[in-house]
């Protein structure tokens, strides 16, 4: 008679093994990729956000007086806060402006520059 050739139950559960760790290891490196792709998309549509607010800032017919404002916006099927800040400069013609976006969660608390994704600065020309 010949012995019939083949894996033991050992090798074949050590080989399970070696694959359960493999196929752990490429969803965690996944899930991370995934997140981290989120996040980036994230942080460029608050960055395009605050860019189109400081272009409308520097394309108003009249310049925003020095202070803070703040507002929502809808953007990219999502809404996003936005609050500036227009400061004076050294420079009596330029006004510095610093923006902060962040996108609009339920019950967010606390202060929108804290929890800010993206933050911006730019500068005006000075009202005459």
């Amino acid at each position: 008679m010949r012995r019939a050739r083949g894996f033991t139950l050992l090798e074949v559960l050590v080989a399970l093994a070696i694959f359960a760790l493999i196929a752990a290891s490429v969803l965690t490196a996944s899930a991370r990729s995934v997140r981290t792709a989120s996040q980036l998309e994230n942080k460029t549509l608050a960055m395009w956000v605050a860019d189109n607010r400081l272009t409308e800032l520097q394309l108003a017919d009249t310049p925003p007086a020095d202070g803070r404002d703040q507002g929502q916006v809808e953007f990219a099927g999502r809404r996003w806060s936005w609050q500036s800040e227009i400061q004076a400069t050294s420079e009596p013609a330029m006004r510095r402006v610093t923006l902060w976006v962040a996108a609009e969660e339920r019950g967010a608390r606390g202060d929108l520059r804290e929890r800010a994704l993206v933050t911006l600065s730019g500068f005006l020309g000075a009202p005459q």
